[in-house]
């Protein structure tokens, strides 16, 4: 499949953390219009992006032992995001690219797999926050589980206060079955933690 290199992420200086802290929220609501590929790269690189090539690929989300268990992929509907086909995308954190893993459109029988929340059809992409438990668990053994899940933790509050900085709506969505998302995504030896729908929130109000 091909292979998408993605534009470096653009900072603005007009947003602080304190600020991107007080106006973060759960968005369900979106308008079904596109997202742009800036925006979606400032999306993942927040989420799992790599900010020191000379310390261990050091990134943006803390992990144990720099052991990366998280796996971000992404599910873009038709139109979803501006100059880019529908399909499942893995991002390649080390590479800042798109890996793209199907053609498909995904997003109908992702809504009835996450309990029917028809929200998720509005938004341009949703992510999907996945794990490989051995990478931690073979260094820290059963306390790897933990964290993993603070990993993921992190990645998903990252993505979350990203989306405040775009005007972008986001929700952590963990009501799911596990079974059919990983069907979906293809998962193999992968474990679906978090999707998170990422759109433009219908209420423009949301961060002001």
């Amino acid at each position: 499949m091909s292979k998408i290199k993605l534009p470096a992420r653009k900072t603005s200086k007009e947003i602080n953390v304190g600020h991107a802290l007080e106006k973060r929220a759960s968005c369900r609501n979106f308008e079904r219009k596109s997202i742009t590929m800036q925006e979606l790269a400032n999306i993942l690189w927040a989420g799992q992006g790599v900010i020191s090539k000379s310390f261990n690929m050091r990134r943006t989300t803390p992990s144990a032992g720099a052991t990366f268990p998280l796996e971000v992929l992404v599910a873009v509907r038709k139109k979803g995001v501006d100059g880019m086909e529908e399909g499942i995308y893995q991002y390649i954190p080390e590479e800042h690219s798109l890996h793209k893993l199907a053609d498909r459109d995904i997003t109908d029988d992702l809504v009835e797999a996450c309990f029917n929340q028809d929200f998720i059809q509005n938004a341009g992409v949703n992510l999907m926050i996945a794990c490989d438990y051995e990478r931690t668990k073979d260094r820290y053994a059963s306390r790897g589980d933990r964290y993993v899940w603070m990993e993921a933790g992190s990645a998903t509050q990252n993505v979350a206060l990203e989306a405040v900085e775009l005007n972008l709506g986001t929700v952590v969505i963990g009501a799911f079955e596990d079974n059919k998302v990983s069907e979906l995504f293809d998962l193999d030896k992968w474990h679906p933690l978090a999707v998170m729908p990422i759109g433009r929130p219908k209420d423009r109000n949301i961060y002001v």
